[in-house]
């Protein structure tokens, strides 16, 4: 009778895993798929936002040469 009873719930649990499984692997689709979109826009974001932050080193050196040239000019 035990053995019975350990078929039959070894038998439930070898049904219930491949049900998760097969549930797993959609889940897992759809978490790619956002992971994948996050990260391009994440991506696309850092690259604005190095854009803008090399543009402002730029003007700000630029703006420093443009200084030091106008006081070598000035002495």
């Amino acid at each position: 009778m035990i053995k019975l009873k350990t078929v039959l719930v070894l038998a439930l649990l070898t049904i219930a895993t491949s049900v998760s499984a097969d549930e797993l692997n959609i889940d897992t689709i759809d978490l790619h798929a956002a992971i994948a979109a996050d990260l391009a826009e994440g991506m696309e974001m850092m690259q604005q936002n190095l854009n803008e932050d090399i543009n402002t080193m730029l003007i700000a050196t630029e703006q420093a040469t443009d200084t030091t040239a106008n006081v070598t000019h000035s002495e």
